[in-house]
This record gives C-alpha cells, sequence and structure tokens, in this order.
C-alpha cells in the first residue's frame, strides 16, 4: 500500500514538470510599442506601469499602440436610517483603443469593467487604506484582462 502510494506521489510530481507562467514575455505574439494616456490620472498610469513589460520590440511579433481612458466612480449603495453611508461600491471602467502599425484607424476598442462593494470603517484612514488596496487589485486584474486580450487579436 505504501508503495503505491509513493508511486502515485512520484508520478503526480513529474506529470508537474511543465510549467510556464501565463504572461510571460516570452510567449506572447505582441508587442506594445506606445502606450498614450488620455486622461492623466493614477489608473492610467499604473495600467501603463503594468503593460510597460510588454514593450520589448521583437520585428517578429505584431506591434500595437494603446489608447487608454479609464473613468472611476465611488458611490453609495446604502444607507443606515440617519443617512450615514454604510456600503460603498467602486467601479472602474477602462477602455482600450487599439493601432496596429501605426494607422490612424483603430483595429479594436475594448471595453473593461469591475466593480466591488465593501462596507464603511470607522476608522477614515484604515477605509482608505482599504479602498487603495481595492483598487490596486482591480487595475491588476484589469492588466491581466488586457493582456489576454490582447492575445487574443
Amino acid at each position: 500500500m505504501k508503495k503505491l502510494f509513493f508511486l502515485l506521489c512520484l508520478l503526480g510530481f513529474y506529470s508537474c514538470t511543465g510549467y510556464a507562467p501565463i504572461f510571460s514575455t516570452e510567449n506572447s505574439s505582441f508587442y506594445i510599442e506606445k502606450i498614450i494616456n488620455t486622461n492623466d490620472d493614477e489608473i492610467t498610469k499604473k495600467i501603463s506601469k503594468n503593460l510597460n513589460n510588454k514593450k520589448l520590440k521583437d520585428d517578429s511579433k505584431k506591434n500595437y499602440i494603446l489608447k487608454i481612458f479609464s473613468d472611476k466612480k465611488i458611490d453609495v449603495v446604502s444607507r443606515d436610517p440617519s443617512g450615514n453611508a454604510l456600503t460603498y461600491e467602486i467601479i472602474i471602467n477602462v477602455v482600450v483603443k487599439v493601432f496596429y502599425n501605426n494607422e490612424n484607424k483603430p483595429v479594436n476598442t475594448l471595453k473593461f469593467s469591475s466593480n466591488f462593494s465593501y462596507n464603511k470603517q470607522k476608522n477614515k484612514f484604515n477605509l482608505n487604506q482599504y479602498r487603495r488596496t481595492i483598487e490596486e487589485n482591480m487595475i491588476d486584474k484589469i492588466s491581466q484582462d488586457i493582456v489576454v486580450k490582447l492575445q487574443t487579436l
């Protein structure tokens, strides 16, 4: 019984040797030549920073120019009987226009949206820290979605 268990574990470890990261720059079929931030806000700057590793030029790959628009809204979802906010919702919308080889007409327009609801906290400093953490995670997810969509173009 122990030999069978050992054999199954060994077989399991052996089958895991083909690991390759999904978002590596070596396997991509494109590179980003230029990123244009239309509204100079923190969201577009962070997305540009996340996409900078895709700027490695290679003549055998498709080159894209990205024009990024972003919008962030923080809405009050629910209030207590006295009118104080209890639950907030943060919504980040990003529109990416993809241009191919310096053409004037965009090849594709990609739209991404992410939202998250969270409760109010008594300490405003902790609430702002939590809000920033949520925004960072949402921006990272949108950046990964952009890379995946560009892989399929």
